[in-house]
């Protein structure tokens, strides 16, 4: 039998983020779990023809794992999964439209980035708002959400009413990225956007969970892109980071 080290196994939920093969037969996982936060570890013979391991740890599902931590500390420690069952599963209507795909992909590249236990529950219900039929909200707008209100829990949300540099009342008409979002004619730097003022005010509806109702804003397409491509530049300025999945949406 093999020893996976001397500290405590455990089992949790996971979201599988990422996977890198290993071997032949091996997967490395990048998992986002319920009460551990990113884990990332090694799924051995996952990748068999037979393996029946393999067919639940799919990206889009909710799974329940085992995971034997790395007696090594550090990113380098590769834990060990042996077993999952599924929870939930929204793969099979996310695969079939190659626009639920792309959004689903593109939040899973997010719920890395921001890496923390506390979005867990948040994607768990984005993936559900993606593969429900009679789902309003156009696919990156969902994501887009997710995004929003996982920036609120991190502390790097937009401002999008009041000004972001002095916090006179708004809305005002003039946005920066860098700035932390709308800006006052006063604080306005060079270089401030004007987007149009429906994209803004569907953000903040998204941001308060007030989803219908942006919906209806959204679902004119260049709104609906005006606003993606104001909170992707909101991102990249404010976490330093590519977002490559997400700048394609």
């Amino acid at each position: 039998m093999p020893r996976y080290g001397s500290r405590p196994n455990y089992r949790d939920e996971a979201f599988v983020l990422r996977t890198h093969k290993l071997g032949e037969a091996d997967l490395i996982l990048v998992m986002l779990t319920a009460k551990h936060g990113v884990v990332r570890g090694v799924a051995k013979g996952i990748r068999k023809t037979k393996s029946r391991f393999g067919a639940r740890l799919d990206r889009f599902s909710r799974v329940n794992v085992q995971i034997y931590p790395s007696r090594k500390s550090g990113p380098s420690g590769l834990a060990n999964v042996t077993d999952a069952t599924t929870v939930a599963t929204y793969a099979p209507a996310i695969v079939a439209d190659p626009d639920l795909f792309f959004a689903a992909s593109a939040l899973l590249e997010m719920a890395l980035l921001f890496g923390d236990s506390e979005v867990f529950f948040l994607l768990d219900a984005t993936l559900n708002t993606l593969a429900t039929p009679d789902s309003h909200l156009p696919p990156v707008s969902a994501v887009d959400q997710f995004v929003l209100q996982s920036l609120q829990q991190a502390g790097w949300a937009p401002s999008l009413v009041d000004c972001a540099q002095c916090g006179a009342r708004g809305p005002h008409r003039a946005f920066h990225a860098l700035a932390g979002g709308a800006v006052c004619g006063l604080c306005r730097p060079p270089g401030a956007t004007h987007p149009p003022a429906e994209a803004v005010h569907a953000l903040w509806l998204l941001s308060k969970g007030r989803t219908d109702a942006a919906a209806d804003i959204l679902q004119d397409s260049t709104i609906a892109r005006a606003a993606h491509e104001l909170l992707l530049g909101h991102v990249r300025q404010q976490l330093e980071a590519p977002c490559t999945a997400y700048g394609a949406l």
